[in-house]
């Protein structure tokens, strides 16, 4: 802690700095010199650390901030001592030579960015404050969603981040009405708010839309033709599915991938202009920039916070996950529990009611927080008071998501969630599932292993979703597998991962076993397969086989 003699010299720094990010601002507004906007983003880191330990009397965030400020300045020190003399030439003298009407900005593009230096320093300031906020990026990105909006004159913008493990862009924020130019999945009502809904819960591969084509090639693209585009997908013929014009604008941070800018006009709204084409460029890397500094300094406040979390939640943990599986007749059980951190969003269940009501709850939370945590404990409370009703595996699924998406409306609470009840006195298993975790089934008869579940949004993403009923009848010798993906999406040292089909042989090359020999084999072939590579998600599975 500091002591009074220790915390007066920091708040004069504070006052210091600030002071001189005062005189860069007026040295950029003079056009005096050039200034990078990344010694805005590492001043601005320094005064939040400097005023936060004043505050609070404690030093560590600053230290935090002084590794962030670091962490940006280095690349831009490494460039600039790397840089030919006549490639400085070349940048200073190339000039933007559109203007944005009087209306919308009253402002030229020249070769230094006057024009956006007051929505920088407004970006600058939003980005401060987002680094105290435990929403992190949700709300840095709506801010940016609704300036873009108004400098584009856009209808709808939506912005996507590359996953940090995996090739996948995760939406995380729709500003305004975006019109999808992708393939609306089947399962999703065509009416605006539950395709807005359901948008804002996707993901895209780097293959097969446009998003992850304009990442990919690395180039911003306006098409103001959609019809001639083959990578735009129109849907129906409802007229809020309509295309019309599209920006994208790949988000690079020195050559690191970061995500992608999508910005649409409704058909009536007419074309993007050129002059909107490059504001929607220019205002694409500060967003990049941004997500950037937000990702880092997240990342070191979670791993803080979880290791202060790590123990309460660790033995709430263990209280709720059976110690050991009970022994059913008729049935022979096997179980993976691997957390990835001390903080696991996996939990697992099994409920005997009666002879014809055998219940299997696998579930992932989404998140490693203490309010995850408490999702996953309502869910189980949910659950298991539904389950000892007569109701069927979707309606129990449906009524647990009204109860989770009434208390909890943000997109860091939901769950994948599948479940299966079992009726030893017919043989025969009802399931219904909600989320990524998958269901396979393994046919003795005709020793073939396949997934029988259907991908449907998570539990407690919107409060009206009907999750489906599904029976099928089984025989001795049948299996049935669950797991979460936290094991099917293991990877090993190059970056591959485990994958469903992996699973899939060694259940069936083992099918011979009991519950708990197939569950061993298909752990130690997980470990195999990753080798020495590091786990990034908490790994859970369930096998459930007929005797």
């Amino acid at each position: 802690m500091l002591n009074e003699f220790q915390y007066l010299p920091v708040l004069i720094s504070a006052a210091l700095t600030f002071l001189v990010l005062i005189f860069l601002i007026v040295i950029m507004a003079r056009k005096t010199a050039n200034v990078s906007f990344v010694f805005f983003l590492a001043l601005a880191a320094v005064i939040a650390g400097l005023v936060f330990a004043y505050i609070r009397k404690d030093p560590l965030f600053l230290y935090l901030m002084l590794l962030l400020a670091s962490i940006l300045m280095l690349p831009y020190a490494i460039l600039k001592a790397c840089m030919k003399k006549d490639e400085k030439g070349k940048k200073t003298n190339s000039k933007l030579k559109d203007t944005i009407t009087q209306k919308r900005l009253n402002i030229v593009y020249d070769d230094q960015d006057v024009s956006l230096l007051d929505v920088n320093k407004g970006f600058i300031n939003t980005m401060a404050e987002s680094f105290n906020n435990p929403q992190g990026l949700t709300p840095l990105l709506d801010s940016y969603g609704k300036k873009i909006l108004e400098l584009t004159h856009a209808d709808g913008s939506i912005s996507l981040v590359l996953d940090d493990f995996e090739d996948i862009l995760n939406v995380k924020n729709v500003s305004g009405s975006f019109i999808p130019p992708y393939e609306i999945p089947e399962n999703v009502p065509h009416k605006p708010q539950r395709v807005d809904m359901n948008m804002r819960y996707m993901q895209f591969p780097l293959k097969g839309n446009i998003f992850g084509a304009v990442l990919t090639d690395k180039v911003p693209v306006m098409i103001n033709e959609p019809g001639k585009d083959s990578r735009i997908f129109q849907n129906k013929d409802e007229d809020f599915l309509k295309c019309g014009a599209y920006i994208f604008i790949p988000l690079f941070v020195n050559d690191r991938a970061v995500g992608v800018l999508g910005l649409s006009k409704k058909p009536e709204n007419g074309d993007f202009t050129e002059a909107e084409f490059d504001c929607a460029k220019r205002l694409g890397e500060f967003e990049a920039s941004a997500i950037m500094s937000t990702s880092i300094h997240n990342e070191i406040v979670e791993r803080f916070t979880l290791a202060k979390e790590g123990e309460i939640a660790c033995n709430i943990q263990k209280s709720i996950v059976p110690a050991k599986l009970p022994a059913i007749p008729g049935l022979s059980l096997g179980t993976i529990f691997n957390p990835a951190e001390n903080i696991c969003g996996d939990y697992y269940d099994v409920l005997v009611s009666r002879k014809d009501r055998i219940s299997f709850v696998m579930a992932d939370v989404t998140g490693k927080s203490l309010n995850s945590m408490n999702v996953m404990l309502q869910l189980r409370a949910m659950l298991r008071l539904i389950i000892n009703t007569t109701q069927t595996a979707g309606t129990i699924l449906s009524w647990a998501n009204r109860g989770i998406a009434s208390e909890n409306n943000t997109i860091d609470h939901f769950a994948s969630v599948a479940l299966m009840i079992y009726d030893s006195v017919n043989n025969k298993v009802q399931y219904a599932s909600g989320g990524t975790n998958p269901i396979f089934l393994y046919s003795k008869e005709s020793d073939v292993v396949k997934e029988i579940s259907k991908i449907q949004e998570p539990v407690g993403v919107e409060k009206t979703t009907e999750y489906a009923d599904n029976e099928i009848t089984v025989n001795s010798g049948d299996i049935i597998i669950t797991c979460t993906d936290g094991l099917i999406e293991a990877l090993n040292g190059d970056g591959h991962q485990y994958g469903k089909t992996n699973l899939e042989k060694v259940v069936k090359a083992y099918h011979s076993l009991d519950g708990k020999e197939i569950a061993n084999k298909i752990k130690t072939d997980v470990k195999k397969f990753c080798g020495s590579a590091a786990q990034h998600d908490d790994q859970s599975l369930l096998v459930i086989k007929i005797k």
